[in-house]
């Protein structure tokens, strides 16, 4: 089978740090790690697993941050994987083979692969108290060693991550049998393939208080952002969405989507913050050196950029005692941190999927979105705006990498037939 691989290379890895200002296509290539291989499927950790191929496969902002070298060469992420590994883990998949301990009715079943390295998944029992609670994407287990559990799996914290389950960019790829979740046969290939990015926004807009809340930003309308929003119609919440982006492409499909407004702020600080106060209704105070600060603001910010402009601004953003939910994977930088104690701030971050509180049930993060695509309440398709072959990565990687460049939203593999 054909996968992507990803090995880091110090000397190769060092040397893309530097050369990427002049070569940017260094990123996909060889000297960073990246390796198009012809590899043998992968083996069946336990009884209770399957192996599965993979139909469509997402290339997420997670797996591009791995890419082009968004996180610095001590991020503690690695603690939680372990290489090479073949990269992704957005995916509808059709089950293949299935162990001895695995129904065999699942062999042919059209699936998304939740990817959660959980307890479950590695066979470690008891499982950890987030576990336990259901909170899976929370598991206190990802850097476990593969003399933990019956699964025997490495450090991971995801299907993708880890040197052993392989990865949806990748033809064929293992999962347990507690991550199949199947797709119903009125949602479509295109669709599904959506199922992880949504799921994410979706856990996000849950993990938020609205008890109180009139008016929203948005920060960030790319695939997060956008799914966010029309999770956030389809939960139910009836305030005011505001998105907010630099690429104006994407006004057309957030408006579709649920938002009352997409904001495109000038560069000026100045002008960014007196374009916000004067949106919500707040007031900018201006101090040393070009510094700002505003009272009044949004009640919940969700961050789904993750840059050192986008925390600052959305820590500054909130109103007092307001919420910042941090959607997008970061590692940071020069963060100002005084709204967050002054203003007496919730700041929440979000990873993955869990089993939900909604409407008075308990149901996982997949299944519910499923439900929501089934009603048509989050049909989010025209979101899968660029698809190539996995032979084409190249291309793939520079349309994801370059999405505004490109009209692009989320870009996928397809390996179904031509």
């Amino acid at each position: 089978m054909q996968a992507l691989t990803y090995h880091v290379n110090p000397v190769g890895w060092a040397t893309c740090k530097w050369l990427r200002h002049f070569w940017p296509g260094c990123l996909r290539s060889r000297l960073n790690g990246l390796k198009l291989r012809d590899l043998d499927p992968p083996a069946l950790p336990g009884d209770d697993w399957v192996r599965v191929r993979t139909l469509l496969g997402g290339l997420c902002g997670s797996d591009l941050a791995i890419v082009a070298q968004k996180q610095p060469p001590d991020s503690i992420l690695q603690a939680f994987s372990s290489m090479p590994f073949v990269l992704g883990h957005e995916n509808v998949s059709v089950v293949e083979e299935v162990g001895p301990a695995v129904d065999a009715a699942w062999r042919g079943r059209r699936v998304c692969v939740e990817p959660t390295l959980n307890c479950a998944v590695r066979g470690i029992d008891p499982p950890c108290e987030r576990c336990a609670a259901g909170e899976f994407g929370s598991c206190e287990k990802f850097g476990a060693d593969g003399a933990q559990g019956r699964s025997h799996l490495p450090a991971g914290s995801c299907t993708g991550y880890n040197a052993v389950t392989g990865g949806s960019w990748g033809e064929r790829f293992v999962a347990h049998v507690s991550q199949l979740v199947e797709v119903p046969p009125s949602i479509p290939d295109e669709l599904a393939a959506l199922t992880d990015p949504v799921a994410c926004s979706l856990h996000a807009a849950l993990r938020a208080d609205w008890s109180s809340a009139k008016q929203v930003l948005v920060y960030g309308a790319g695939v997060l952002g956008l799914g966010l929003i029309a999770a956030l119609r389809a939960i139910g919440y009836a305030g005011r969405i505001d998105a907010l982006d630099t690429a104006g492409y994407l006004a057309t499909t957030a408006r579709k989507f649920g938002a009352d407004e997409f904001l495109r702020l000038p560069p000026a600080r100045g002008a960014r913050f007196d374009a916000v106060a004067a949106r919500t209704g707040g007031r900018v105070h201006r101090v040393r050196f070009g510094n700002r600060m505003l009272t009044g603001g949004y009640d919940v910010v969700f961050d789904c950029v993750g840059a050192r402009r986008s925390i600052n601004e959305s820590l500054k953003w909130a109103r007092a005692r307001g919420q910042v939910v941090m959607v997008a994977t970061s590692h940071g930088g020069r963060i100002d941190l005084t709204p967050l104690w002054f203003r007496e701030l919730t700041w929440t971050g979000v990873s993955g999927r869990q089993v939900e509180n909604f409407a008075g049930r308990r149901v996982q993060t997949y299944p519910l979105v499923h439900e929501m695509m089934m009603k048509g309440t989050l049909d989010v398709r025209e979101m899968l705006t660029h698809t190539f072959r996995l032979g084409q990565y190249k291309q793939a990687l520079e349309t994801a990498m370059n999405k505004s460049a490109f009209g692009a939203i989320k870009v996928a593999f397809d390996f179904r037939n031509p």
